[in-house]
């Protein structure tokens, strides 16, 4: 992993969404889906499987229908979509005023990119989510280019989906920052050359910039 130095020039940033950018509460669609009777234990014991249609829903593999056909299999009755899409968004808090003034301020001093574990119900929902919080702006005119991984299929911590990132951008590892709340993702990260940076509970995202000399 490189290590970042005083006095290093950082050249881009690439963030996380979900836990960087995006409030999360997956504690929300837990309680949603067990309304409907769907335990906490069965979601796990059903993504910890080898059949994990939740990853595969991630990385496109699966369509949205397929997606929700699962759920209800599991939920044993005839839920409806919108329920479903319901208590799956449930999760998604939205964003605060701050983080996207920040985002305002970074993007005209760097090439901004975004790598996002998401899917096809998720992204139209925290889309209009954003849409709203600014005024009318939408996300992607923030960010010189957005990478979701049910769209480039692939996902973090996959060493592929940074690669991915790096090439189509066309920019270099060493000179580019990395914030995303999971160590693993960080770590994998990193292994490819990312300045990563593991965002934990309590910081502030001006702060982090702050240390590798971005604000």
């Amino acid at each position: 992993m490189i290590k970042w130095e005083e006095g290093n020039s950082l050249k881009n940033i690439i963030f996380d969404l979900g836990g960087v950018i995006l409030d999360l509460d997956v504690q929300k669609t837990f309680d949603a889906f067990g309304e409907m009777g769907l335990s906490k234990e069965v979601i796990m014991e059903s993504y910890n499987s080898e059949d994990n249609f939740f990853l595969q829903f991630e990385k496109g593999q699966i369509s949205a229908d397929e997606f929700r056909a699962s759920l209800r299999e599991m939920i044993g009755n005839s839920v409806s979509n919108e329920k479903i899409d319901h208590a799956w968004n449930a999760m998604l808090r939205g964003f605060k005023k701050d983080t996207i003034r920040l985002l305002t301020n970074l993007s005209g001093k760097y090439p901004l990119y975004l790598l996002s574990n998401t899917n096809e119900i998720h992204l139209p929902f925290y889309s209009e989510q954003f849409r709203e919080t600014s005024g009318g702006t939408m996300m992607q005119e923030y960010f010189a280019e957005t990478y979701y991984s049910h769209i480039i299929g692939t996902r973090k911590p996959e060493p592929e989906s940074f690669r991915y990132v790096l090439n189509d951008a066309g920019i270099e590892a060493e000179e580019t920052l990395f914030i995303d709340d999971f160590e693993e993702n960080c770590i994998s990260a990193g292994k490819t050359g990312l300045i990563a940076h593991r965002f934990k509970p309590g910081e502030r995202l001006e702060d982090v910039l702050e240390i590798y000399g971005c604000l």
